[in-house]
């Protein structure tokens, strides 16, 4: 069984979406520097990196990260699927509509751009800050597969950084404000490899860092 990461590494080369602060991964204690171990700090927003976003992000009456049970991020059907998008350009419910056929009996979108793996190394601030993003309407197209209960994608936010307001609505619309039976996770920033495969994918936990009753949390995705 083969079994390999989605989620990228944090650290002070990890590329950040629109004007976020950076990440700060320093040390405070090194061994070869006469430190009795080797530790450090920490400094980020949550939303740096690959990590998962719970309702509460954007719907005051939604569940938070710690809301969840630990099964609710265990996925057995994940469907991958290639929408090829560039800068600035959104993916919408037209785009969606060729793989409904798949993503009936999905729990897990992961949609691959194609973006991150041209720009996230090579150039991270236009992958800040020109990355594709999720028009409203495929939030809404999304919502119609009730299995479907997380959204996985290679790009820095699911709203483009060139429209904010139709990325903030795919947001409130996933996260329950117009549904509040049905919502979705949100993970962004993760590593869609090209040689990435749906053959590759039977099961994906998605690991938060628990950090207490918040909106998201960096995440470490495991796929066997």
């Amino acid at each position: 069984m083969e079994v390999r990461f989605l989620s990228f590494e944090l650290g002070n080369d990890t590329p950040t979406f629109g004007d976020n602060p950076p990440v700060s991964f320093q040390p405070v204690s090194l061994i070869e520097n006469g430190g009795i171990a080797n530790y450090f700090e920490l400094k980020t927003i949550n939303h740096n990196g690959t990590h998962v976003e719970a309702p509460w992000h954007f719907n005051p009456g939604g569940a938070r990260l710690t809301d969840f049970k630990p099964e609710d991020f265990v996925f057995v059907r994940p469907v991958l699927i290639d929408v090829v998008k560039t800068d600035n350009e959104l993916i919408t419910d037209l785009d969606l509509m060729p793989h409904a056929a798949r993503l009936e009996q999905a729990d897990l979108l992961l949609l691959r751009t194609g973006y991150g793996a041209l720009y996230r190394l090579a150039d991270p601030k236009r992958y800040g800050r020109r990355a594709p993003g999720f028009d409203a309407s495929a939030g809404r197209y999304l919502l119609q597969f009730p299995e479907l209960r997380g959204i996985v994608m290679d790009i820095p936010s699911a709203g483009a950084y060139a429209h904010p307001e139709t990325g903030y609505e795919f947001h409130r619309v996933v996260m329950g404000l117009g549904d509040p039976d049905h919502t979705m996770f949100i993970v962004e920033d993760a590593r869609l490899d090209s040689d990435l495969r749906q053959t590759d994918l039977s099961r994906i936990i998605i690991a938060p860092l628990l950090l207490k009753a918040a909106d998201a949390a960096p995440a470490t995705l495991i796929a066997e």
